[in-house]
């Protein structure tokens, strides 16, 4: 008794491993057909021809506005640190790699100076680079 049972629950285990076959081949040819008629409808109706699979959004990621990072280094005080930097970009989802590196451009662009490291002084904006670099040096 117990090899029939085993038996049985095995063929319908087969039966239904064919039948969920059946239905993904019918349901990705009902897919096919609604891109088509899709297709068909956009260009009748004059919009864009290119038609995709229900469910699958392919496309660029939303962009968010650029930062201006000009207006961030106003606003941090004297004496900052990446951290600071970080939270003040951080409603603009930039990673913290991208805002170290902001600070480094910074450094050399001579806009800040490089106390120890993560930690930056924003250089006066009256002076050079030039001017910067020599203080720097004594």
């Amino acid at each position: 008794m117990p090899q029939n049972l085993i038996t049985s629950v095995k063929t319908e285990i087969d039966r239904l491993k064919k039948e969920i076959g059946q239905r993904i081949s019918e349901l990705a040819s009902l897919k096919d057909g609604l891109i088509k008629h899709q297709r068909a409808y956009r260009l009748l109706a004059g919009g864009d021809t290119k038609a995709q699979r229900p469910g699958k959004k392919r496309g660029r990621a939303r962009r968010t506005t650029p930062a201006n990072w000009d207006s961030m280094l106003d606003q941090l005080p004297s004496r900052f640190t990446v951290g600071d930097l970080a939270r003040q970009a951080g409603a603009r989802r930039k990673t913290s790699g991208y805002v170290r590196q902001v600070a480094v451009r910074w450094a050399k662009q001579g806009k800040t100076k490089r106390v120890e490291r993560g930690k930056y002084q924003k250089v006066q904006q009256g002076k050079s680079r030039a001017t910067a670099a020599s203080q720097r040096n004594k």
